[in-house]
């Protein structure tokens, strides 16, 4: 019965996709970089990335790892949960607009 039931929920986390968030997060990282006055160049460094990767990501090309969104909001000195939120607002207010076109 546990053995089914791990079967079961990996298949249900497994047919979660998640990227178009992850990439809008990434949007929303950049946004939130630019009105604290952090330069692209200083984030990437602290985080041990080039500035092309973070750009990348900040631009939704490559989608944010676990790891360096909680770098980012460290970095921030935000806790993680209020940057979902930030994604959850922004990202309800898009698709919300989606259906007046």
């Amino acid at each position: 019965m546990l053995k089914r039931r791990r079967t079961f929920q990996a298949q249900e986390v497994g047919e979660l996709d998640f990227s178009e968030e992850l990439l809008e997060l990434g949007v929303l990282i950049g946004s939130y970089r630019t009105a604290r006055g952090i330069k692209q160049e200083d984030m990437a460094k602290l985080l041990g990335m080039s500035r092309i990767t973070l750009s990348r990501i900040e631009n939704s090309w490559l989608p944010l790892t676990m790891e360096n969104f909680f770098k980012m909001a460290a970095i921030f000195e935000v806790r993680p949960e209020y940057l979902l939120q930030e994604l959850a607002r922004v990202t309800q207010m898009k698709w919300s607009r989606k259906g007046e076109d």
